[in-house]
């Protein structure tokens, strides 16, 4: 018995073909193997299709057609689909464009509102200033007068007492050399109370080698006086600086 085999073009082909000439043509080989069964009766026998070519155009015509309309309702649809997608793009960026612009329009009513805020702000400190000003232009005065004369009263103190003290230190640095001196009398103790020395002299004459000492005692206690005076006056001026910016601040 021999066999047969299809070859590859006739596979592809035959799936490839719609289904229902597939359909006429299987139908097509069974009547063939009925008619040729020893039982069928040759002159009696009718087959499906009277014409199969004709048969089979018609379903490919057919077949042909249903594919035009699918194509037709594909494109269809996918052109609804793109149509859809781009106004659906378009609504996107309409609404992105909106709530930006939405977004700028706020900011500049928020700069705007902020720059009222501020210049009313500024005119209202500038008004309560003013006001301040008018009100108070006397106490201010007063206060910076009694702070003076409190400055006043404390550098003249100061003074006294600076005064006293090196006064004091001047003689007892100068005691010892002039102990030998006889027309000085010694300081009174009151010299602390009434911020003076008062020296009495006595009518003696000097030699030359007494003058000449006291000469020298006296150069020595304006040098010395004249140095302690400067540091001294520095440290007033110090001082009062110090003291009448801690009166003002705490007005």
């Amino acid at each position: 018995m021999s066999s047969y085999s299809f070859s590859p073009q006739f596979y592809q082909h035959w799936t490839s073909a719609p289904q229902a000439v597939r359909a006429a043509i299987v139908q097509e080989l069974t009547d063939i193997t009925t008619l040729l069964q020893t039982d069928t009766p040759f002159e009696d026998f009718v087959f499906s299709n009277h014409d199969l070519d004709a048969h089979l155009d018609d379903l490919y015509s057919a077949h042909d057609k249903q594919q035009a309309v699918a194509r037709e309702l594909a494109d269809k649809e996918a052109a609804q689909k793109a149509e859809a997608e781009q106004q659906r793009l378009a609504e996107e960026s309409l609404e992105k464009e909106r709530l930006e612009q939405q977004r700028l329009q706020e900011e500049k009513l928020q700069a705007k509102k902020n720059a009222l805020e501020e210049k009313a702000l500024a005119e209202a400190e500038q008004q309560a200033s003013q006001e301040t000003q008018v009100e108070q232009p006397a106490d201010k005065e007063d206060s910076v007068t009694e702070v003076t004369k409190v400055a006043e009263k404390a550098v003249t103190d100061t003074v006294k007492n600076e005064i006293d003290k090196d006064s004091n230190k001047s003689l007892a640095e100068t005691k010892p050399n002039l102990a030998n001196v006889n027309n000085i009398n010694a300081v009174g103790d009151t010299a602390h109370a009434h911020s003076a020395i008062d020296l009495s002299l006595q009518d003696t004459e000097l030699n030359a080698a007494h003058q000449q000492m006291i000469q020298e005692l006296e150069a020595n206690i304006d040098d010395y006086l004249t140095e302690q005076m400067m540091q001294m006056s520095e440290n007033l001026k110090s001082w009062l600086r110090a003291e009448v910016t801690r009166q003002l601040s705490e007005k």
